[in-house]
């Protein structure tokens, strides 16, 4: 048996002989950043980054788009818009409830969550012919009801491939993977339209790019095939309820807090539309405020890809409610500055708020439901929380829309300032003697 090692006079212990190797303490580094990433994790967060990719060439440039067709009533582009993104961001979110009641009957998820995105790709591949905003409308409604089949399995699939103390470490790498594709679907757009615009016409660049659209979200259906099926007990009782008393109380609070949040959140695309009338206002060429909208919701998503794991793992360390409510701060302050503010470099600081909202509220939302969640219910509670989603959106933009049409676009700023502030105020009241 070796002994113990003796120092003499002439040979201390060193501080380099004390620390680990380098090699070592690089591999716990890369261990400890990595742990609760699973297999599973990170195949799913690969596919939301590519159908993001997807999805992203085409919300820059939709408004501008249905601005080219020729059925768009003069004037109303703030309210067909809205109309559009009411429709179909509501309908996702109701079929995200049954969704989740399906999957936690079968006790499956891997089927229903890659029958989504094919279905989301299929439609994808039919925009590229639309000629009618009314086509418009069918592709977008048949591209969210892929992801409402999809959300709630994937996320319960998110939830049970982790361990219990790194779901939000978890939720949140997924959301920065999804919004990094969010980041490089705009990018290719700044590069490619001006090109294809000027070799091809305006109106053939937008549909080679959204041709071009379906190929990562092709890609990102055959990585699902991939996933590993995560088996849970069957529930072959369950049915689909439209109340809340299957669900513990504070969860009933937060789905109805979430719910008003949802009110407020109306589409990106009518911030879109405002930096480009500012950047026109400022003595902008059509095409260059463009340029200049497509930019700053570039800015929007990397802060929004940048944030959200770290605003996951706080929540896991500090808890979720103090992330919330500094996204939900972060989302007023960008209201309101959008409300006030008229000049489109101005305007990059209220979509930069935006991020950091959309970065400490969407992950961090998912997560505390899972945390409310009990096991055997997990999908139908998160079903049911993207239903009260469902619920506020679907009057949310339209209502924006309207307001911007009638009134002024920053009717519409204020009144979603004033409807999140509601939301905190109570969040704050429901979960004041609640911990982590």
């Amino acid at each position: 048996m070796r002994g113990p090692v003796l120092y003499g006079c002439g040979n201390p212990p060193t501080r380099e002989r004390l620390l680990p190797p380098v090699g070592i303490a690089a591999g716990v580094a890369v261990r400890s950043w990595s742990r609760g990433l699973t297999r599973n994790i990170v195949l799913l967060a690969v596919a939301s980054l590519l159908t993001d990719v997807s999805s992203e060439i085409l919300v820059p440039l939709l408004p501008l788009f249905l601005l080219t067709l020729p059925d768009l009533p003069p004037g109303f582009g703030y309210l067909v818009i809205g109309v559009i993104e009411s429709i179909a961001e509501s309908l996702v979110s109701f079929l995200k409830m049954v969704s989740g009641l399906v999957s936690d009957r079968l006790g499956r998820r891997k089927r229903l969550v890659a029958a989504g995105y094919g279905l989301s790709t299929a439609m994808k591949s039919l925009l590229p012919w639309a000629a009618s905003w009314l086509h418009v409308l069918g592709v977008r409604i048949g591209d969210r009801v892929g992801k409402g089949v999809r959300d709630p399995p994937r996320d319960a699939l998110i939830a049970e491939s982790t361990p219990p103390e790194t779901v939000g470490k978890a939720f949140g790498f997924h959301r920065a993977m999804d919004t990094t594709g969010a980041v490089l679907g705009p990018i290719l757009v700044l590069i490619l339209f001006p090109v294809l615009s000027s070799t091809r016409g305006s109106d053939q660049a937008f549909r080679d790019l959204f041709l071009m659209a379906v190929i990562p979200a092709f890609v990102a259906f055959l990585v699902v095939l991939a996933v590993k099926e995560v088996r849970a007990a069957p529930r072959r009782t369950l049915r689909l309820r439209l109340g809340l008393r299957a669900l513990p109380i504070r969860l009933r609070l937060f789905v109805i807090v979430a719910g008003l949040y949802a009110l407020a959140n109306f589409t990106l695309l009518i911030p879109i539309i405002v930096v480009r009338d500012a950047a026109v206002a400022a003595g902008f060429s059509p095409e260059a405020a463009q340029t200049l909208a497509i930019f700053e919701y570039v800015l929007f998503n990397i802060v929004y890809a940048l944030l959200a794991v770290r605003a996951g793992t706080l929540s896991d360390r500090i808890g979720r409610k103090p992330v919330i409510l500094a996204g939900y701060a972060a989302f007023v302050g960008g209201s309101l500055g959008f409300a006030t503010v008229g000049t489109p470099f101005a305007l990059m600081l209220c979509f930069l708020a935006y991020g950091i909202a959309y970065a400490f509220v969407e992950g961090t939302q998912r997560a505390l439901v899972a945390d409310l969640a009990p096991g055997d219910l997990r999908a139908t509670s998160l079903g049911t929380y993207h239903a009260a989603v469902g619920v506020g959106k679907l009057p949310a933009s339209i209502l924006a829309g309207a307001l911007a049409t009638v009134v002024a676009p920053w009717a519409a700023f204020l009144t979603g300032a004033a409807i999140a502030s509601m939301a905190a105020a109570l969040f704050v009241g429901t979960f004041a003697e609640a911990k982590r």
